[in-house]
C-alpha cells in the first residue's frame, strides 16, 4: 500500500470518526431539547409562573432556540463532512457494488481496512442492498458477525 493511500484511507477513517461523534452528539442534544418541551416540563414551567410570577419560561424557551441551534450547525457539520467524504468517494466506493447508500460505503469503508475483516454485498428486490460481514481474530476465530440492510423493514410493508 502506497504512502498516499495510507493517508487517504486514515482521512476517510477520521472523518467516519467525526461523523460518528456527531450522530452521538445529535442524539444527546434532540434528547435534550425533548426533554425541554415535554409536557411536564412545560407544567412545571406554567406552575412556577402561576405561584411566583417568575419567568422561567421565557428562559426554558431561549435555552430551547439555543439547542435548536446547536441541532442545526451539527446537522450542517455533517453535511460538510459528507461532501469531504464524497470528495473523496474513491475510497468509499466498493469494488463491484455501484450506489451503495451512504451509510453501508461509510461502514464498509471503515471496517475493511482492517486486515481481519471480510463482507459479501447483494441485492434483495425487497431490502435492497445487504452486506454480510464478520470480523476475525488473530487466530481467526469469528469475533463478530452480522447482516445491514439498505431497508430493514421494507417486508413489513407487504
Amino acid at each position: 500500500m502506497g504512502q498516499a493511500t495510507g493517508n487517504r484511507r486514515k482521512v476517510v477513517r477520521e472523518f467516519t470518526q467525526l461523523l460518528r461523534i456527531q450522530e452521538r452528539l445529535l442524539g444527546l442534544l434532540q434528547d435534550a431539547l425533548a426533554e425541554l418541551g415535554a409536557p411536564t416540563t412545560l407544567s412545571l414551567l406554567r406552575d412556577l409562573r402561576n405561584r411566583t410570577g417568575n419567568s422561567g419560561a421565557e428562559s426554558f424557551g431561549r435555552v430551547a432556540n439555543s439547542v435548536e441551534g446547536a441541532v442545526r450547525e451539527l446537522k450542517l457539520f455533517e453535511s460538510e463532512i459528507q461532501k469531504e467524504l464524497m470528495d473523496s468517494s474513491e475510497e468509499i466506493n466498493m469494488d463491484g457494488v455501484p450506489d451503495l447508500p451512504a451509510p453501508l460505503a461509510r461502514f464498509l469503508a471503515e471496517r475493511s481496512q482492517g486486515p481481519h475483516f471480510s463482507y459479501q454485498v447483494r441485492q434483495d428486490p425487497v431490502r435492497g442492498w445487504i452486506i454480510s460481514w464478520r470480523e476475525y481474530t488473530e487466530q481467526g476465530m469469528i469475533r463478530a458477525y452480522g447482516q445491514l440492510y439498505e431497508r430493514p423493514y421494507a417486508w413489513l410493508d407487504e
